[in-house]
């Protein structure tokens, strides 16, 4: 039997994003724990709000306090820590952690370097954007989780910057057996559950959010809202939230460890966005039978549905709230398109095909 991989796994923060989500879910992942020996390093101990989810999936962690006066102390500690353990393989989830990351490859030349891209790169800050493409081509391998992120990066691409020794696309996944819609059989409803559930930082336009909520409630009153989640745009929604008189009709329960709950009470899963990678959130939602109502963006527009669920290319608060009150009234429209909902991510999406296609790379990278 051979031995496991042993993997470093680097990312900036450990909260609740959909990139962090998901490798909690990936360190849970049988098939992965049998593969592989993971520890984790976060960049910023301030932000650790899954760690406990996954320390029993791992063997080791690691944070520092990169975003403080000891940076460059923290950081060489934490460079000298990627080097000495002589890992199989080093994996980084999102641009900071791979332009502070790539120096360790200089003396660690038997490990492979994959890092993975998660959004649409035109869309990151000039400091990411620019340092991202100048590391691209350091690292052995960088992972699209969407067609449009990977087509983005060869549009950008211009000699050395943004090069890449080997791309690949492998679609995020979706733990179906936990994110699943057995709740939702033979229900009947009289009211429905407008849900999201994010970090709320500007490109999910959590305005836009409101503004669909306060044109819902124009039309009924049998609809309720329910906003998961906190970030940087927090204080922003609040105030948005006020000034639609509309305190007492959205819920914000702020962030939660565990989201299984919160997709059991959204019925339409309503996505604001201006950019995306290829949220998780919103697929976690559709395997537990919400309906997508969506803003037709990034990655979300590789996602081939036509009978189920509704995309807009404009956004339009009257036009959208009157597509969500539609379902209300006509439940078999909504129990017929939440069932096709989950059946596209059961057949397209699972988290056990992602699994399987990372551990591929990996070995094709140690071994190829």
């Amino acid at each position: 039997m051979s031995e496991p991989i042993k993997v470093a796994h680097v990312i900036r923060v450990f909260s609740y994003g959909g990139a962090e989500v998901l490798l909690r879910e990936f360190f849970s992942s049988p098939t992965f724990k049998a593969a592989a020996v993971s520890d984790l390093f976060i960049l910023d101990h301030k932000k650790l709000g899954l760690l406990p989810d996954v320390k029993p999936h791992i063997r080791k962690y690691y944070y520092y306090k990169i975003t403080s006066v000891l940076f460059l102390l923290e950081y060489i500690k934490f460079l000298y820590q990627i080097i000495k353990n002589k890992y199989d393989i080093v994996h980084m989830h999102l641009p900071v952690a791979g332009w502070l990351t790539f120096p360790a490859k200089f003396f660690c030349p038997k490990t492979k370097f994959i890092y993975s891209e998660h959004n649409l790169v035109t869309f990151y800050s000039k400091y990411n954007y620019y340092l991202s493409g100048l590391t691209y081509g350091f690292f052995d391998c960088v992972i699209f989780v969407s067609q449009e992120v990977g087509a983005i990066i060869k549009k950008v691409k211009k000699g050395w910057f943004y090069k890449t020794k080997k791309g690949v696309t492998i679609l995020n996944g979706i733990d179906t057996a936990k994110f699943s819609n057995a709740h939702r059989v033979n229900q009947k409803k009289d009211r429905l559950t407008v849900g999201l559930v994010a970090r709320f930082r500007p490109q999910k336009r959590v305005d836009k959010w409101v503004e669909v909520a306060a044109a819902i409630r124009k039309i009924s009153t049998n609809v309720d809202f329910l906003m998961v989640g906190d970030g940087p745009d927090d204080e922003m929604l609040r105030q948005k939230i006020k000034e639609h008189h509309l305190e007492n009709i959205i819920q914000l329960p702020g962030q939660l460890s565990d989201t299984v709950k919160a997709y059991q009470q959204i019925d339409i899963f309503l996505l604001t966005s201006d950019f995306e990678g290829l949220p998780l959130a919103l697929m976690e939602a559709m395997s537990s039978g919400a309906v997508p109502v969506i803003s037709n963006v990034g990655g979300i527009k590789q996602l081939q549905f036509h009978d189920f669920g509704f995309k807009y290319d404009e956004f339009d608060a009257p036009a959208i709230a009157e597509k969500i009150v539609g379902y209300l009234n006509n439940q078999d429209k909504f129990n017929s398109e939440s069932l096709k909902a989950r059946a596209f991510i059961e057949e397209k999406y699972s988290l056990n095909k992602q699994v399987d296609e990372v551990l591929d790379l990996y070995n094709t990278l140690l071994h190829p």
